[in-house]
């Protein structure tokens, strides 16, 4: 129960704190959370800030989405470490990949029971960040399991050789994010067609029935490259229900000055998907959705940037010793779950430095 008390006091501290920092240092701290915590083979899925230890935990696909962000982290910081640890989490990654020899594909196979749509998705955005001989045959190969997995009707199913039917809010919005930015890299209308069919059936059959938070920051990114790529008026209608959709349920006043950030490390996930929602609002002239979004951005970004462990010396100089931050570092970058949940996860440190470096190339963070 001390321990318990000395990391919230620990964690309040370091929220104060943290309004003195500017987002290329959080960014940065992030990125070094990564290094600190490597395992034998790519990098531990938590770090328990109570324990100090690593529990014996895995989540394939937050721990690959993970490595999307620190193929990001390696060019935006343009330091090489992160490119290294881009390999060792490729070659880690890609020992499970298994080829469908009768319908032409590849997916990765580390989670047998459960092949989610979400790793080719990732396995796609990370090679396409990756300088690696032969990487075109394979993701066309990936590619091919992604359009594989979509129905007559658009929808994605979400995992291979199933009939389950959850991740429905993320897995999709992921693919066809993968399969925009391989149109933007190779212009295969292929992909371009598969995301033209998926929009009617995710703007009106799913987001019709199935409004809600977790289901947009996804979409967002990927119709915002579609919008990009083709002009659709009907993926700007989309987005902007979405991330208006989104202010409604985080605005605290009609002004839309003030928002609800209270709900923990997700905001860096709504930041992440608000990011686009901006950029598209401020292509297109709309002034009331540009500065709406963007104030948004910036209240999520502080609340996100309070919920990091960035100074160890800091909390040395103030306890004597550092609650939050164990003896060798494990905890120096991370980013809590809230301010009750002191855990530290992989997908939190990868939603935070992708949304922040978002926010800081928008100049709404400095």
């Amino acid at each position: 129960m001390k321990k318990i008390f000395f990391l919230f006091l620990g964690l309040i501290f370091l929220s104060a704190c943290s309004s003195n920092r500017n987002a290329v240092e959080a960014i940065r701290d992030g990125g070094e959370w990564f290094l600190g915590n490597q395992d034998e083979s790519f990098i531990y899925y938590q770090y328990d800030t109570e324990t100090d230890t690593h529990p014996d935990k895995h989540h394939s696909a937050r721990e690959f989405g993970a490595l999307w962000s620190i193929t990001k982290l390696a060019g935006f910081l343009n330091d090489s470490r992160y490119n290294d640890l881009a390999l060792r989490g490729w070659e880690h990654f890609s020992k499970t990949f298994v080829r469908d020899e009768v319908n032409d594909f590849t997916y990765v196979n580390i989670t047998p029971s459960k092949i989610k749509l979400s790793y080719n998705a990732f396995a796609t955005l990370v090679l396409l960040e990756l300088n690696m001989d032969g990487k075109d045959a394979v993701l066309e190969q990936l590619a091919k399991g992604i359009l594989y997995a979509q129905a007559d009707s658009g929808e994605l199913d979400t995992f291979y050789y199933s009939d389950r039917a959850t991740g429905t809010d993320y897995y999709p919005g992921q693919a066809l994010l993968a399969l925009m930015s391989l149109y933007e890299a190779g212009g295969n209308e292929d992909y371009l067609d598969a995301v033209a069919k998926a929009l009617p059936y995710y703007s009106e059959t799913y987001w019709a029935g199935n409004p809600n938070t977790a289901f947009v920051p996804w979409q967002t990114q990927a119709f915002y490259k579609y919008y990009m790529a083709t002009g659709s008026q009907e993926a700007v209608d989309f987005v902007f229900a979405m991330n208006d959709f989104m202010i409604d349920h985080f605005a605290e006043d009609e002004a839309c000055e003030s928002f609800d950030t209270d709900s923990g490390i997700v905001m860096a996930v709504y930041v992440e998907g608000m990011n686009k929602a901006y950029m598209l609002a401020d292509g297109l002239g709309d002034e009331a959705r540009k500065t709406c979004y963007g104030n948004f951005i910036r209240e999520g970004s502080e609340a996100v940037m309070a919920l990091q462990d960035f100074n160890e010396s800091l909390m040395r100089r103030f306890f004597g010793s550092s609650p939050s931050v164990s003896g060798d570092g494990a905890a120096f970058g991370g980013f809590h779950g809230s301010l009750r949940d002191f855990s530290m996860q992989v997908d939190r440190n990868q939603h935070a430095v992708m949304a922040l470096m978002g926010a800081y190339e928008l100049g709404l963070v400095k």
